[in-house]
């Protein structure tokens, strides 16, 4: 086994052991933010998404050498750019003495993305102020997709706030009243694609970047589908699967058994969204096309 160390980031460093063939995470560095106190955590797999900052991950050898910084410099992730959104907290009250018919609610409990807008219901409760039934919705809606901005306009929340969301919703009907809580700029990325990339540059890491204004309507959902492509690239790793088997089962969607989850719940092609330049590029480039490399030079002379 041979041991290298890898920096992910300005802050994490994870260390890589592999025979040549693959590699995988044994140990991550990082750095506290407040404090700088450098620390290291030894680790099992390595799940990681990469904000929009995230621009540049590199391999880089412990001991370096005029081929391995030749190596190095290829970017592990696609380019990202900027498409900064804002997001709003807002509390919805309906008085159920005015707007009786329950399903007049089901409006506010729907997942609604259209355009770079769209909202979600956080949390919902049944309230009763001096013997009057309320019902109140925490949601949060988003607009975005500002390119290639780092830091979004306020005329932007003002935007959402004056037309889109109140429109949507009807909230200017009587017996409903709201309250925008908390204004934020959030920063996105996306890449050419504008859709989330997935990597596994090891054989027990998994990353995804690139996520744009996906945000927490869909943080479940791609949680248990990194878990899925981190198992397939662990089965591949262990020589369990081919890469043409590995590819087919990206590609149809088919996992057959995902960690902590029940059945599987995809079907699409997640192969388009898959970075295979990098599945293997750590240990292919730094432990096979450098030696053999060296060995030629060697030869030559």
């Amino acid at each position: 086994s041979v041991g290298t160390k890898r920096q992910l980031s300005s802050g994490i460093n994870a260390e890589y052991g592999g025979n040549g063939a693959d590699c995988e995470v044994t140990r991550v560095r990082w750095v506290d933010p407040v404090s700088g106190k450098i620390s290291t955590t030894a680790v099992r797999s390595l799940t990681t998404s990469f904000g929009p900052s995230m621009t540049t991950l590199t391999v880089n050898p412990r001991r370096e050498s005029r081929f391995s910084k030749m190596f190095r410099r290829s970017n592990l992730l696609d380019t990202i750019m900027y498409a900064t959104g804002t997001t709003m907290i807002v509390l919805v009250k309906i008085d159920r003495t005015v707007i009786k018919d329950p399903l007049l609610l089901r409006k506010f409990r729907d997942d609604l993305a259209y355009s770079k807008k769209h909202y979600l219901l956080l949390a919902e409760r049944e309230v009763d102020v001096d013997g009057r039934p309320f019902h109140i919705f925490a949601m949060q809606t988003v607009g975005g997709g500002l390119f290639p901005c780092r830091h979004a306009a306020p005329e932007y929340a003002l935007n959402i706030l004056s037309s889109i969301f109140p429109q949507t919703l009807q909230l200017d009907s009587p017996g409903i009243e709201y309250e925008v809580v908390s204004v934020r700029s959030c920063a996105r990325g996306v890449t050419a694609q504008n859709f989330l990339r997935i990597g596994a540059p090891a054989s027990n890491m998994v990353m995804v970047y690139g996520l744009g204004g996906t945000g927490m309507g869909t943080m479940v959902p791609n949680a248990v589908l990194l878990s899925a492509v981190k198992r397939q690239r662990g089965l591949l790793a262990e020589g369990k699967i081919s890469e043409e088997e590995f590819r087919s089962r990206m590609r149809e969607g088919r996992f057959d058994k995902i960690p902590c989850w029940q059945g599987n719940p995809f079907s699409r092609n997640y192969l388009k969204f898959y970075d295979e330049k990098t599945s293997r590029m750590p240990a292919k480039v730094l432990f096979q096309r450098g030696n053999r490399l060296l060995r030629f030079l060697r030869r030559a002379r």
